[in-house]
């Protein structure tokens, strides 16, 4: 009984011995270990690169868009907007436009809202809140005011971008529902038109 336990030990001890050499499975092990912060890191860069790129995006659209207001054509009627004639037809003209110019992956004519300001002076407008205790505010509740001409104008856009904001396990958004909050702005004096 004694012979055969100590075959047994020695059987086992040269298994373990063949199986420390042999190394042919190290590359996946090595592999395995590098993968997960390797794609989580990839995954990173892009998510910041594409909110960098969308909020680049929707700034540029705002400033495109604002042109219009600024060289009176919104609040004349005039070119694009000779079909609107009440406020609200310029609002969903002045939106429609601002949607037109931003990529099609981003959902603006359903969540971004636009709030026009205006005022004689630049101390007379502030800044609008977008959201309130981390729920963003309802269109109908965003003010056009265009103002005439020589008024001061602020034009801003709260969009909730929800791709970074749907991480598991990581709370990137700072809206209740996840989403990220996006605001794009732009102040001006409207031309003596």
């Amino acid at each position: 009984m004694v012979l055969r336990r100590t075959h047994c030990v020695r059987r086992t001890l040269a298994w373990m011995r063949r199986w420390g050499r042999n190394d042919a499975g190290n590359t996946s092990i090595e592999f395995g270990f590098v993968a997960l912060p390797f794609l989580m890191l990839l995954f990173g860069i892009m998510s910041v690169c594409l909110y960098f790129f969308v909020n680049f995006t929707l700034e540029n659209a705002v400033w495109q868009t604002s042109r219009a207001l600024r060289t009176g054509q919104v609040q004349q009627s005039q070119g694009a907007y000779s079909q609107a004639q009440t406020t609200e037809d310029r609002k969903k003209a002045f939106k429609k436009t601002l949607c037109a110019k931003v990529p099609g992956f981003i959902d603006c004519d359903g969540k971004a809202i636009v709030i026009v300001q205006s005022n004689a002076s630049f101390g007379g407008i502030a800044e609008p809140q977008c959201a309130t205790n981390g729920v963003i505010m309802d269109e109908a509740a965003a003010t056009f005011d265009t103002g005439g001409t020589s008024s001061v104008v602020l034009v801003t856009v709260c969009y909730p971008w929800e791709f970074g904001g749907k991480l598991p396990f990581i709370r990137l958004g700072n809206l209740a529902d996840g989403s990220l909050l996006m605001q794009a702005s732009v102040a001006f004096r409207a031309e003596p038109y």
